[in-house]
């Protein structure tokens, strides 16, 4: 567990990395084009990534609150990514709020299942 949380916080390293290179947040194509299998979705025009930690969930540190949306369509295409689009959750997977609003993180619930996503962001 501990080594899948290195790596993919090294992941996101070499993203924050390449700043000033990208402007702006990440998106799904310049994610898609360091990770071609990454578990991503957006929202508001923000990419979010499956979080490594997902016991976090286990031990209540996030809560799912308001329900924001539900995934509209799964593609792995970057040409029409959009809101609430995702790479590997099924179409119909609802997206929550968390009671952790400061640290961008989200809760997707696929058939009773939660799963945790942050958001990548700049700066």
């Amino acid at each position: 567990m501990q080594k899948i949380l290195v790596y993919s916080f090294l992941f996101l390293l070499v993203l924050t990395g390449c700043s000033s290179v990208i402007p702006g947040n990440p998106t799904a194509k310049t994610i898609l084009k360091e990770n071609a299998q990454a578990d991503i979705l957006q929202i508001d025009e923000l990419i979010y990534i499956k979080a490594a930690d997902q016991e976090s969930l286990k031990k209540d540190a996030f809560i799912k609150e308001d329900k924001i949306g539900e995934i509209k369509k799964t593609t792995t295409s970057t040409l029409f990514f959009k809101d609430f689009c995702a790479t590997k959750l099924p179409v119909g997977s609802e997206i929550f709020a968390t009671n952790d609003h400061d640290t961008y993180t989200i809760i997707v619930e696929i058939e009773g299942k939660q799963l945790l996503y942050t958001a990548l962001v700049e700066g």
